[in-house]
């Protein structure tokens, strides 16, 4: 994957403009904090905290919440990395998106999760110290700040933070209705800032495909914003998420789905997956990652493609029309031609390497 430089054309720039304009005329806020005058007093949080699911303490609970609330709480924090990248790399764009549209939601998603610790019985002095703590702390951005890095982190961040929203009103749902629905406005928003960040991801690399190493990078370097400012929660959150019914199999699935499809072709996916597991010292079966991309770069990069579609299958997409045209029509008389006859070794290969697929990294951020 060709190293080099960020850089974008003026007609990209302008077309990530008319993305966020876009974005502007549909954006509202998840919560206004008018709704929230008294309204822990009516959320029941204590009534969930009497029916946890098994092997699931109070004490996860509280800490379940409290990483939702604290992690939120930092949004000045992530602004002002953004704000930087936006200003070094000429994107006005970003820098829009990120004061018009982004920073307005997000101050509107740390009241929620605070009015469900006080309906628990913590008291406002203690939550708006810790939330003071976090506030004073200093937010260590472990990917890179070029545009496409931090719109592709923002894609991971906001798809896992909605994923997490989404298991606390499961959480709430059965005795705590109200503070369920809360949870659902927020991750519904976190869901729209997802698809928002793909979608200027994926113009950037439509617009110059040698960004995908940049991608990359960010996959392989990702961490939530949580480890440096709330780790006392953070680094439990793989612990409790099997009590909340999460899937992280299908996070990870997600996760490279989308990866895919910013990449915009197997062979590029393939090339730009297997960086990312490169990067992260990760294996394709019993064969380091590092070393199956010496062998596929001295081929001269012919075998991305087939790992592409054998992360297709792996993650359960279709394979791409043209492959399974170049499978089924190849017969004559009924008889497979050698070009079937090679389809179908291709198929038995790709199918192999998709068993080798080992996506949990993906979700262990």
């Amino acid at each position: 994957m060709t190293q080099r430089a960020y850089w974008l054309s003026e007609d990209a720039a302008k077309r990530l403009d008319g993305i966020v304009e876009r974005i502007e005329a549909s954006a509202s806020v998840a919560v206004d904090p008018a709704e929230l005058e008294g309204v822990h007093e009516r959320l029941n949080v204590r009534d969930v905290m009497a029916d946890l699911p098994e092997g699931m303490s109070e004490e996860d609970f509280v800490g379940v919440v409290k990483l939702a609330m604290l992690t939120e709480c930092a949004t000045d924090s992530y602004a002002a990395v953004f704000y930087e990248g936006a200003r070094d790399y000429n994107a006005s764009w970003l820098g829009r998106f990120t004061e018009r549209t982004w920073v307005p939601d997000e101050y509107t998603h740390t009241a929620p999760f605070r009015s469900m610790l006080l309906s628990a019985g913590f008291e406002e002095a203690e939550l708006d110290r810790e939330i003071k703590q976090v506030l004073e702390k200093t937010y260590v951005h472990a990917c890179g700040k070029t545009p496409i890095e931090l719109t592709t982190f923002g894609m991971i961040q906001e798809f896992l933070t909605d994923h997490w929203h989404g298991l606390i009103a499961k959480l709430l749902k059965e005795h705590a209705p109200h503070a369920a629905s809360l949870a659902t406005r927020v991750k519904r928003r976190e869901t729209l800032h997802y698809i928002w960040y793909k979608e200027m991801t994926s113009a950037q690399i439509e617009e110059n495909p040698d960004l995908l190493h940049l991608v990359a990078a960010t996959g392989a370097t990702f961490n939530m914003p949580g480890v440096s400012l709330a780790p006392e929660y953070q680094l439990r959150a793989l612990e409790w998420m099997p009590f909340m019914g999460a899937d992280l199999d299908r996070n990870a699935r997600v996760i490279v789905r989308s990866l895919f499809d910013i990449a915009g072709s197997p062979a590029r996916a393939g090339e730009m997956l297997l960086e990312i597991a490169v990067l992260r010292g990760l294996n394709i079966g019993k064969m380091s990652a590092e070393r199956a991309k010496a062998i596929i770069d001295r081929l001269g990069g012919r075998g991305y493609g087939l790992l592409g579609e054998a992360v297709l299958e792996c993650v359960g997409l279709p394979i791409p029309p043209e492959v399974q045209a170049r499978a089924d029509a190849r017969l004559a008389g009924g008889v497979p031609t050698v070009g079937a006859l090679q389809e179908r070794l291709r198929g038995m290969v790709r199918s192999s390497i998709a068993r080798r697929i080992d996506l949990s990294p993906f979700s262990n951020a």
